[in-house]
């Protein structure tokens, strides 16, 4: 990642922790606990609060979205850095990877047993390069994002078979896709 100055990482990743997310959270009358986690995805600034996890993710994830904005907006102004570091509240992330691999793997598996392009929920952008991603591999299967909402700066992602491909059997042991659990409360 380019900065405007030759600054080290860890000096970011100080200034998002201390200087942004923990302000944020004192104002907000939240005491959590912070844990940085580097994984290849990027830096992970982990919240452990138990009951306060379902009021930090939000409906939808949308809280914890802002408040990784946020940080990111003063990393950037600061630093000249883009999408520094990853906010994540008690798993939620691995959860929703998990609920979009299998939504996205499921509805590949309809557009080619249907031949017909499936279009999935309105989602931020971060969701929706979780499942561009989750298809980047599959056979026959293109993803697209198409408008929705530019005020909310949603989009829906749209799953099509391309070319001449057979269609695909069900595979019985996936379930349906799941919804991700809100945090304990």
């Amino acid at each position: 990642m380019e900065t405007r100055e030759n600054v080290d990482w860890r000096t970011v990743v100080r200034f998002a922790e201390q200087e942004v997310l923990r302000p944020l959270l004192r104002a907000l009358d939240i005491d959590a606990f912070v844990e940085i986690r580097h994984r290849e995805e990027g830096t992970i600034l982990s919240l452990e609060h138990g009951t306060e996890s379902g009021r930090l993710i939000g409906r939808d994830g949308h809280t914890l979205a802002a408040i990784q904005y946020l940080v990111n907006l003063l990393v950037a102004k600061k630093f000249g850095v883009t999408r520094a570091v990853l906010i994540d509240c008690a798993g939620y992330r691995d959860r929703l990877k998990s609920s979009l691999d299998r939504i996205a793997r499921d509805a590949a598996r309809q557009a080619q047993r249907t031949g017909e392009p499936v279009t999935l929920e309105p989602m931020v952008a971060a969701d929706r390069r979780l499942v561009h991603t989750a298809l980047r591999d599959w056979h026959g299967i293109r993803t697209v994002s198409v408008d929705e909402d530019r005020e909310a700066g949603t989009k829906r992602v749209q799953i099509a078979p391309v070319g001449d491909v057979p269609p695909a059997e069900p595979d019985e042991t996936d379930g349906p896709p799941e919804p991700v659990p809100p945090a304990e409360e």
